[in-house]
């Protein structure tokens, strides 16, 4: 970059900067120097007199419950029926969750059901093929008694035809 090139930039930013100073500040800045500066000389009249600030704590509070005393009984009643809606739906969250469990023990009633009935499957053709096997076994059994016996015959045979 040329000198004449930094030299503009250098200008502008100085125009900038020198609109933004001459700007005055806007509604929201006021206020927020206003409450800022309202809260610094509150918080040093209370390091310098923090009884009389007690006690003028103390004296709004009275004045200011004073002033609401229908809205606090209002709430008061309020607070009872509140207290009361609370009782019935914790009765309802009661009588739910009594539901739940009661639907949780016949789910856990019916599994165990449904297991004992697959066990009994189970165990029905085990003794089913057991029963055959020992069928079969006892047919080949016979086949092979059968066999030596007729290969015996058929062994006798031939020895005495020789």
């Amino acid at each position: 970059m040329n000198d004449m090139k930094r030299e503009d930039i250098k200008n502008r930013v100085e125009a900038a900067q020198a609109r933004e100073e001459a700007k005055t500040p806007t509604l929201t800045e006021r206020a927020t120097e206003t409450a800022s500066d309202a809260a610094d000389g509150f918080t040093t009249f209370v390091k310098e007199h923090p009884f009389a600030a007690a006690a003028g704590g103390v004296a709004l509070g009275v004045l200011v419950a004073g002033l609401f005393r229908g809205p606090r009984q209002a709430a008061a009643r309020g607070g009872a029926k509140a207290v009361g809606l609370a009782a019935v739906g914790a009765e309802i969250a009661s009588g739910f969750a009594s539901h739940l469990l009661d639907d949780a023990s016949d789910m856990g009633r019916e599994g165990a059901r449904r297991a004992n009935d697959l066990t009994d499957r189970t165990g029905d053709k085990a003794r089913s093929f057991g029963r055959s096997a020992s069928h079969k076994a006892g047919d080949v059994a016979d086949a092979a008694r059968i066999a030596r016996r007729e290969t015996g015959k058929a062994i006798a045979r031939a020895i005495s035809r020789r």
